[in-house]
């Protein structure tokens, strides 16, 4: 049986990552603690998402970890991801000698390591929402960036969040974004959003575990949004040769999930 870690993505930016922000003006009531221009930044930028059917774009990840409580390591992850809704996804992501194909066609999802020639194949139908959140039940795998191209998240940060703050106008690369901080009880984030009212793309994240030890961070940085990309033909299928090792697809197990 293949270990979990093939299957694991080796890359992935959640956009529901936690992060330290500025503090936002406490208030009895919660709905007035959200500026209501961050509020709808942050839904445009959403919905931008959502209303394309074809999405690319190109990734890069650091994120931290604290070692024996104190001393704190950076690991960096890149990639790329193209989906086309209605037809399938294909992701690419490499951590150091690591590298993994993610390739969903509607009806069969493969994961492979192009290095070792090896793969892995389950049977799906359904559309991205669908199979993301199946993979995830039943496999305790997350496709790369998933939940930033997720039609599932459109509103979801800004209905979660009990404040929501506009922090200011910056340049990010270059380009000019909007600052945006949002937290809750449990969790807080940070997003930079591109301040092209005809565009506004989601050009960076920032996310601080405030429970951990030596607040470990994870930052996410998009570029090359591309939403009329060129599909090479068969970019979804996979079709291994002769050659090519197909391991099993361990289930998870209730109570298995970590």
């Amino acid at each position: 049986m293949i270990p979990k870690s093939f299957l694991r993505p080796i890359a992935a930016a959640a956009l529901a990552g936690l992060v330290a922000v500025p503090a936002v003006a406490q208030d009895d009531d919660p709905v007035a603690a959200k500026d209501p221009e961050a509020v709808e930044i942050v839904n445009s930028a959403m919905a931008y998402l959502r209303d394309h059917d074809s999405v690319a774009v190109d990734w890069f990840v650091s994120f931290d970890e604290v070692v024996d409580g104190r001393e704190k390591l950076t690991f960096l992850r890149s990639g790329t991801n193209l989906l086309v809704r209605g037809q399938g996804v294909y992701a690419y992501a490499e951590m150091g000698e690591k590298t993994r194909e993610y390739r969903y066609d509607g009806t069969t999802l493969s994961i492979v390591d192009p290095v070792a020639n090896a793969y892995a194949q389950t049977l799906l139908n359904g559309s991205f929402e669908n199979m993301v959140d199946k993979v995830r039940a039943e496999y305790d795998l997350h496709l790369p960036i998933w939940s930033v191209l997720s039609r599932s998240f459109d509103g979801y940060y800004t209905d979660a969040a009990e404040q929501v703050a506009y922090v200011g106008w910056t340049r990010v690369a270059g380009e000019g974004a909007h600052h945006i901080a949002l937290s809750n009880y449990d969790s807080d984030w940070q997003v930079w959003i591109s301040d092209d009212a005809d565009a506004p793309r989601l050009l960076m994240m920032v996310g601080t575990d405030p429970y951990s030890q030596g607040w470990p961070q994870y930052r996410a940085y998009f570029q090359n949004w591309d939403f009329a990309p060129e599909v090479p033909e068969g970019i979804f299928q996979f079709v291994p040769d002769e050659n090519a090792d197909r391991m099993s697809w361990p289930r998870v197990l209730p109570g298995q999930e970590d």
